[in-house]
């Protein structure tokens, strides 16, 4: 008998082993779901608008400096000097003094066949004024020679133009100025739009001119914005309720509200905190910018809950056997292990099913039909097996505990480690409690009496 124990346990342990590949199996299948989800965010992006990121405006003044070069060439092997003009074109960037930004972001979700990809339309109304030094500067001449300004112009930067939807245009110095196609920023990896402005006198004194645009823009996943201002306000209110800030700045904790109604925040951002005044003329790229954002984060993410599920397949295959043998032990039954490979087989489902229905279904619902449907179809079966339906289905209320613990698991995913070590301490207390009066060695006597027998029977 005591063979036949071990024999039983090893063979157990390699069915549990083996049962690891159809719920790898499964696991990789949620994470090739999770690829087709990303997927058809980019299918989407490319055929609408992509995540936006906000830069600017920006005031540039282009201006150029001529100057002549006497350059020596050789002519019939005689050297010839000419006078040659040369032009340099070069540019000034004034950041505002004071960018107020305030909008409203109103969520839609845009569908292809099974997934969804949120996306967003922005209200966004943006202020301030840009100081201009006298003289635009005074840019010194590199080469001895003459400065000329051409016509400035105000430039903000987009990742993506085909989420404008409306751009009035913009108002500066009192006057409106439609906007153009192109940013005509020092940037590779946006695009954008500029208002091309009056010239302005160069023997202006220091000058603070005020401006103002609105912007309706759409987009999808997330918003950013780079903190253009010497002084820069961000405020942004929406419906969303699962709202994900991140980048470089938070806003401001006093303010930041989220709740049932959406989220509303603010940012405020010195430019003594931020990279952009001094990264401005080395930079080719937005993304070298400091920037802060929002991303609209799903209430659920069905495929990392599934994943986060599958990993603890190993456990409800190691526990439910774990039990299966108790039952086994102390009722003094023969399990066959082809059942416990079934049973297996049916745990493994689970997983399966979850993450089939959670894509048709709210996940909750999804959970507990696929459940509902394990749980009934191994208690029945166990039933069978262990030869009382009281047993099967004291076993099944045992695995619909598992199964309910596993849930509270995957909704406190903070505490998941604490509830994770508090059932597990639970569950070997009830091993230790339910077997603490049985006498492991006294299952060698069966198999001592059976080989007395057989002397006795030799004898005689």
């Amino acid at each position: 008998m005591q063979s036949k124990l071990w024999h039983k346990i090893l063979i157990m342990l390699a069915l549990t082993v083996a049962l690891l590949i159809p719920i790898n199996m499964i696991n990789n299948l949620a994470g090739e779901r999770e690829n087709r989800q990303l997927q058809v965010v980019n299918d989407i992006a490319a055929s609408s608008a992509g995540p936006q990121k906000l830069f600017g405006p920006l005031l540039v003044v282009p201006y150029s400096e001529q100057w002549t070069e006497i350059a020596e060439t050789r002519r019939d092997n005689a050297p010839i000097r000419e006078s040659v003009q040369r032009v340099e074109n070069r540019y000034l960037y004034f950041l505002p003094e004071h960018l107020n930004m305030a909008g409203e972001l109103a969520t839609e979700t845009k569908q292809r066949g099974l997934f969804e990809v949120r996306s967003y339309v922005l209200n966004v109304s943006v202020k301030g004024d840009i100081k201009l030094p006298g003289g635009y500067g005074k840019p010194q001449p590199l080469h001895g020679g003459q400065i000329e300004f051409g016509a400035p112009y105000v430039g903000v930067a987009l990742s993506d133009m085909r989420g404008v939807l409306q751009a009035p245009g913009l108002e500066w110095a009192g006057k409106t100025y439609a906007f153009e196609q192109g940013s005509a920023l020092p940037l590779e990896d946006v695009n954008g739009m500029h208002a091309t402005l009056e010239e302005m006198p160069v023997e202006f004194g220091a000058i603070s001119l005020p401006f103002a645009f609105n912007l309706k823009l759409r987009g999808i996943e997330s918003l950013d914005f780079v903190p253009a201002g010497k002084q820069t306000s961000v405020e942004i209110s929406s419906a969303w309720q699962h709202p994900s800030f991140y980048g470089r700045f938070l806003p401001d904790p006093q303010s930041q509200q989220i709740g049932a109604e959406g989220f509303h925040a603010l940012w405020t951002v010195d430019a003594l905190a931020s990279n952009v005044a001094q990264s401005l003329n080395k930079c080719r790229t937005i993304a070298a910018f400091d920037s802060f954002g929002i991303r609209l984060m799903e209430p659920i993410n069905i495929y990392s809950l599934s994943d986060r599920a599958t990993k603890y397949g190993f456990l409800f295959v190691c526990l439910t056997f774990a039990a299966i043998f108790l039952f086994e032990i102390l009722k003094n039954l023969a399990i066959h292990p082809a059942q416990y490979a079934l049973v297996g087989l049916a745990l493994a489902m689970f997983f399966l099913l979850l993450l089939s229905l959670s894509e048709h279904l709210d996940f909750l619902v999804a959970y507990l039909l696929a459940t509902a449907a394990c749980v009934s179809l191994i208690g029945v079966y166990l039933s069978a097996v262990l030869h009382s339906s009281k047993r099967g289905f004291s076993a099944c209320g045992l695995l619909a505990g598992l199964f309910a613990s596993l849930y509270v698991l995957l909704e406190s995913e903070d505490n998941a480690l604490m509830l994770g070590s508090l059932l597990m301490f639970v569950l070997l207390g009830v091993a230790m409690l339910s077997t603490r009066k049985l006498d492991w060695y006294g299952l060698n006597q069966p198999a001592a009496a059976d080989a007395n027998d057989q002397a006795a029977t030799t004898t005689s």
